[in-house]
């Protein structure tokens, strides 16, 4: 190789060896890096470096057999943008102005925002394979291995007032319960405002991030971390409950099939909240909703409310019950008393 070459260039190059190699292992096979060298005309040093950083920052698990060479311990299955269009209705294709699918990202919805800020406009989405700093609510890191699980982020902007959007978290909450449901997911539960639960542990975080004017038009940045196959991933990463599709199937599941799934229901999620609000996914939260009469913390920056929870009002408001007065609550974070 050309060692002039400037950093920029470097990366770039060590970035498709990597992708490369992973193209190759994921047809499940053993193959020495003398060989995968010879096929990406690289040294076996870069294809050496290559594995090395998908073990140990992208957290594939990779076997490596003295006189046998590499092979994936779990297969993989990458995304596809033509299989993830597949599994929409063409309806729905057609509302997508783009996707792209990315290796690895600092955070989906961190790239989505920037990429509003250079123009791209509505119905952008965005999927990675891995995400190095992925977020949840309130800044948590968000656990975000290789090739397991969803990260998208979709750009979407209505023409509403920024009171108007107050119910939006929890309509598109809403939206990935009724993709769930197609693929045979039942019995999942919501945790006020998005949060999606399968018997009390957390399978979803939704995060949404918006800018605009108030009296609107408003873009609002639609994050999704979807727990698919997390493996061997250590519950003390999290730090709460959770699940995962192949813990409750007991199978695997296309990934590109879900995200087609989920894209589907959010896009007729966001016409549906344009035209009428939170009024079409009240019936759904409520008959969903894990909090409704149970004893609660609403937790603040700087303090913290107990109560019973009552539900939700007509415009998404958390509903909490303390000494016999019931007040409405737009923001603060669930905790449950059990």
């Amino acid at each position: 190789m050309n060692r002039t070459l400037l950093p920029a260039a470097w990366y770039t190059i060590a970035m498709n060896t990597l992708n490369s190699v992973l193209r190759i292992l994921c047809d499940g096979r053993f193959h020495s890096g003398s060989a995968l060298g010879e096929t990406l005309s690289v040294s076996r040093a870069a294809v050496w470096k290559a594995i090395k950083k998908l073990q140990n920052e992208w957290q594939v698990k990779i076997n490596a057999v003295p006189g046998r060479g590499y092979q994936l311990a779990v297969p993989l299955t990458l995304l596809d943008k033509d299989s993830i269009l597949s599994a929409m209705g063409p309806q729905f294709q057609s509302q997508l102005q783009e996707i792209q699918i990315l290796w690895s990202v600092d955070s989906t919805n961190r790239y989505t925002l920037n990429q509003a800020s250079s123009g791209v406009v509505s119905g952008f989405a965005v999927l990675a394979e891995h995400q190095s700093a992925g977020r949840g609510r309130r800044g948590r890191h968000w656990v975000s291995p290789f090739g397991r699980n969803l990260y998208l982020s979709l750009l979407w902007e209505f023409e509403l007032d920024a009171t108007q959007l107050s119910g939006l978290s929890l309509a598109i909450a809403v939206a990935i319960t009724r993709a769930l449901t197609k693929v045979e997911i039942n019995n999942v539960m919501l945790k006020w405002p998005n949060d999606v639960l399968w018997q009390e542990r957390k399978l979803c975080g939704v995060l949404l991030e918006m800018k605009g004017e108030a009296s609107g038009p408003w873009q609002v940045v639609i994050g999704i971390g979807m727990n698919v196959n997390m493996g061997s991933i250590k519950t003390e990463e999290i730090g709460q409950p959770w699940v995962d599709l192949q813990s409750i199937l007991g199978r695997d599941l296309d990934r590109n099939q879900l995200a087609g799934l989920i894209l589907s229901e959010l896009l007729d999620a966001m016409h549906q909240f344009q035209r009428s609000g939170l009024s079409p996914f009240l019936a759904d939260w409520r008959a969903r909703d894990v909090c409704r009469d149970k004893l609660v913390e609403l937790h603040f920056p700087d303090r913290v409310e107990h109560g019973i929870a009552r539900g939700i009002d007509s415009s998404g408001a958390l509903l909490l019950e303390s000494e016999g007065v019931v007040k409405p609550y737009h923001a603060g974070e669930v905790s449950l008393r059990y």
